[in-house]
C-alpha cells in the first residue's frame, strides 16, 4: 500500500495554491506518494454558519490513516483552522509540518517577514523619496502582519521618519474588505500619502482598484506595494511591487522534509528562509526583461479569461438547470449524469459527489442535516472514473475517495471540498488529478453551484413529497385510512379498469356492518366510530396487499382486487366476518359486532359495466344481511 499525505489549506489563495500544490505534487511524485488535499473557504467577512459549514471538512479525514500531514499554515488563520488541526495531529501522533506558520509541537518551514520588507521600504525611501506612509494591515493578532508592520517602522525610524498610527487600515488580508471599506477612508483624507504599503498582494490589488475608481493614478499620484508576489500581482497593470517568499521552493522543501520525517528522520523544529524584495511598477519603477515577458503573457490572458469565464458560466447555468426540476433522489443522479456525460472538462475525468446520509434523510422530512462530522457511509450520488459514469452507490466515509487504488503506480492528487449551505453539511466533492480547477479559479464557483443545486433539489423533493401527502389525504378517509369516495373514483375504479383491460380476472366485494344504527343509538357515536375503524383494520390486515379497499359510505366498504384462481374468496369473506367479531370481543365492546359481505367475480370475457358488477356485489351483501337479521 502506497503512503498517503493529507494537506490542509484555504481555497481562496488561488495564486499561492498554484505554486504550493505544484511543489508538493512534484516531490510526492518522486516517491509515488498520494496526496489528499482538504480545502475550506473560510474568510473574515463570512457569516458564522458558512464558516461552520466550511470547517466541517477538517472532520472528514482520520489523520491516523495518513503517513504524514502538511498544513499550509499561512492560509489557515481565518477561523482557527491551525489550532483545530494541531490538536488532531498531536492526537493522531502523525509526522507533520506546518508551512509558513509556527505551531507549538509541529515542525515548521517558513519564510521570515523582515529581509524582503526591509529591502522594500529601503527602496521606497532611498529611491523614491517616500516620507508619508499609509499602512494596510492583515488581522491585528496575526504575527506575519505584525512583523511586517514592525519592520516598516524600524526602517522608517532608521531614516529619521515617524509613522502616524492613524494612517492605517485593517484589511484582514481580504480583497473584498479593502474594496468595500477603503473608499470611505480615502474620501476623508486631506491629502494622499506617498505610498500605501499593504501587508499582502490581495489588498494591494484592491487598493489600486479603489484608487483608480477615485481617479487617482498609481504610481503617478501615489505608490502602492504588496507582499507575497502573487502571479495576479505580476499580471496586473501596474505590476505590483512586492516581496517574494519563494513559495515553489518552500512547498517542495516542506514535502521533502515531511517525507524525511515519515521515513524516520528526527524532528527539526523551525526552519527559516529569507524573503526577497521583488521590483514592480506600482512603486514607480520599470520592469526588467523577465517582467516584460510576464506582462506580455498577461495581456494574452486578459483576452482569454473573459472568454473562458463566459464559457464556464454557461457550464454553471446548465448545472443549475439540470437539477431544477428533480422530484426524487434518483432523479439527482440522472440529472448529473445527463450533464456530465456531455461535458466534464471543468471537473476532470475522475470526480465524485458524495452526500451525507443526514442530507439524504433531510429530503424526506423537515429536519436539518448534521453540522459536524459525516455519516459512516456516503451516498455517491454521482461518480465518474476514466470519463465514464458510475452507478450510484454507498461507500464507507473512511474510503474518502471512491475508487481509490492504494497500489497504483501512478501518483494521485485528490481535492476535497465541503458541500454545504450555511452550517448544514450536504457532503463533499472530490476530484482526482485535476489541478486545473485551482489554477483557473473554477473550483469554488463550481462547488458552490453544486451545493446550491442540491439545496434546490431538496426543496423540490420535499415539495413533491408534500404534494403526495396532500394528494393522499384528499383520497383517504380520515377515520379509517381507507380510500374515500374520491379515492374510489380517482384510484380504485381506474385500477379495476386496468385489470379488465389486461384480461385479469377480478373481484368486487361489498362489506357492511350489521345494525349500525342500533349501535349508534344505544351506545353512542364514539362506539360507532370504533366499530367502523375495527372493520376497516380487519379488512386492511386480511385482504392481499395489492387490493384496494374503500370506505364507500358510513358503514359500507368496497374491496376490489385481482382474483387468484387458486384462492378461496369465500374463505376471505368469512375471515373478515370472523375477525371483526373476534376483535370486538377482545376490545370488550358492549355489543356484538357483525358484518355482512357479498362479492362478484368479473371474468375476463365479461362486458358488463363496473356499476352493474357493483350492484350485483351489493345485492349479494344484502342477501347475507337479510339472513343475519332473520337469525337475530
Amino acid at each position: 500500500m502506497k503512503k498517503k499525505v493529507a494537506v490542509f489549506t484555504n481555497g481562496w489563495n488561488d495564486d499561492y495554491l498554484d505554486f504550493a500544490l505544484e511543489g508538493i505534487r512534484r516531490r510526492a511524485a518522486e516517491d509515488n506518494i498520494d496526496v489528499f488535499i482538504f480545502l475550506d473557504y473560510t474568510s473574515y467577512d463570512k457569516a458564522k454558519d458558512d464558516i461552520t459549514g466550511d470547517l466541517n471538512i477538517l472532520n472528514l479525514p482520520d489523520l491516523a490513516d495518513f503517513d504524514g500531514v502538511l498544513l499550509l499554515g499561512n492560509t489557515l488563520n481565518n477561523a482557527g483552522e491551525n489550532m483545530i488541526l494541531r490538536e488532531k495531529i498531536l492526537k493522531a501522533k502523525v509526522p507533520a509540518i506546518c508551512l509558513e506558520y509556527v505551531l507549538d509541537g509541529i515542525n515548521c518551514i517558513r519564510t521570515e517577514n523582515t529581509n524582503g520588507m526591509k529591502e522594500l521600504v529601503e527602496h521606497l525611501i532611498t529611491v523614491h523619496g517616500v516620507r508619508d506612509v499609509f499602512w494596510i494591515s492583515g488581522p491585528e493578532d496575526n504575527e506575519d502582519s505584525v512583523l511586517r508592520y514592525q519592520t516598516m517602522i524600524e526602517v522608517m525610524e532608521k531614516h529619521g521618519l515617524t509613522f502616524n498610527p492613524a494612517n492605517s487600515f485593517n484589511g484582514y488580508w481580504s480583497y473584498a474588505i479593502v474594496e468595500d471599506k477603503l473608499p470611505e477612508v480615502i474620501a476623508k483624507m486631506d491629502k494622499l500619502p506617498d505610498v500605501f504599503i499593504c501587508a499582502n498582494d490581495n489588498m494591494a490589488l484592491a487598493t489600486c482598484i479603489v484608487l483608480g475608481k477615485a481617479g487617482i493614478n498609481v504610481p503617478g499620484d501615489v505608490k502602492v506595494t504588496g507582499y507575497d508576489n502573487l502571479m495576479s500581482g505580476n499580471h496586473f497593470s501596474p505590476a505590483i511591487t512586492s516581496v517574494d517568499r519563494g513559495w515553489d521552493e518552500r512547498s517542495y522543501q516542506s514535502m521533502d522534509s515531511l517525507i524525511g520525517l515519515m521515513n524516520g528522520d528526527p524532528d527539526f523544529g523551525d526552519k527559516v528562509y529569507d524573503s526577497k524584495f521583488d521590483l514592480g511598477e506600482s512603486c514607480g519603477c520599470t520592469l526588467g526583461h523577465e517582467g516584460v515577458l510576464i506582462q506580455q503573457e498577461a495581456r494574452k490572458r486578459a483576452f482569454l479569461i473573459p472568454v473562458e469565464r463566459t464559457i464556464f458560466d454557461w457550464h454553471l447555468i446548465v448545472l443549475d438547470d439540470s437539477v431544477a426540476h428533480v422530484k426524487t433522489v434518483d432523479d439527482i443522479h440522472e440529472a448529473f449524469k445527463g450533464l456530465w456525460e456531455k461535458d466534464h472538462s471543468y471537473e476532470g475525468d475522475e470526480f465524485y459527489v458524495c452526500l451525507d446520509q443526514s442530507f439524504i434523510d433531510s429530503m424526506h422530512n423537515d429536519m436539518d442535516c448534521r453540522t459536524e462530522g459525516y455519516s459512516e457511509e456516503m451516498d455517491v450520488i454521482f461518480g465518474m472514473k476514466d470519463g465514464k459514469v458510475l452507478d450510484r452507490g454507498m461507500v464507507p466515509v473512511s474510503d474518502l475517495a471512491p475508487g481509490y487504488d492504494g497500489d497504483s503506480e501512478e501518483t494521485s492528487t485528490y481535492l476535497f471540498v465541503p458541500l454545504h449551505i450555511g452550517a448544514e453539511t450536504f457532503g463533499y466533492f472530490v476530484s482526482r488529478n485535476h489541478h486545473k480547477m485551482i489554477k483557473d479559479f473554477y473550483l469554488n464557483s463550481l462547488n458552490r453551484h453544486i451545493a446550491a443545486g442540491l439545496s434546490r433539489a431538496r426543496q423540490n423533493i420535499r415539495l413533491e413529497n408534500l404534494n403526495k401527502v396532500l394528494a393522499d389525504i384528499s383520497v383517504r378517509d380520515e377515520l379509517t385510512g381507507l380510500y374515500n369516495r374520491m379515492g374510489y373514483e380517482k384510484i380504485v375504479i381506474p385500477y379495476l379498469d386496468d385489470l379488465r383491460r389486461s384480461k385479469i380476472k377480478s373481484v368486487i366485494m361489498v362489506v357492511d356492518i350489521n345494525k349500525m344504527k342500533e349501535i349508534n343509538d344505544l351506545h353512542g357515536h364514539l362506539f360507532g366510530d370504533m366499530a367502523i375503524k375495527t372493520v376497516a383494520n380487519v379488512i386492511k390486515n386480511t385482504v392481499p396487499v395489492n387490493w384496494k379497499a374503500v370506505r364507500y359510505g358510513g358503514d359500507e366498504y368496497v374491496i376490489i382486487g385481482s382474483y387468484d384462481e387458486a384462492g378461496n374468496i369465500d374463505s376471505l369473506r368469512d375471515e373478515i366476518i370472523k375477525k371483526s367479531r373476534q376483535v370486538s370481543e377482545e376490545l370488550n365492546m358492549p355489543f356484538r359486532l357483525g358484518v355482512s359481505a357479498g362479492y362478484v367475480i368479473i371474468d375476463t370475457d365479461n362486458t358488463l359495466e363496473n356499476e352493474e358488477y357493483f350492484r350485483m356485489a351489493d345485492e349479494a351483501m344484502y342477501e347475507m344481511k337479510r339472513e343475519a337479521h332473520k337469525n337475530d
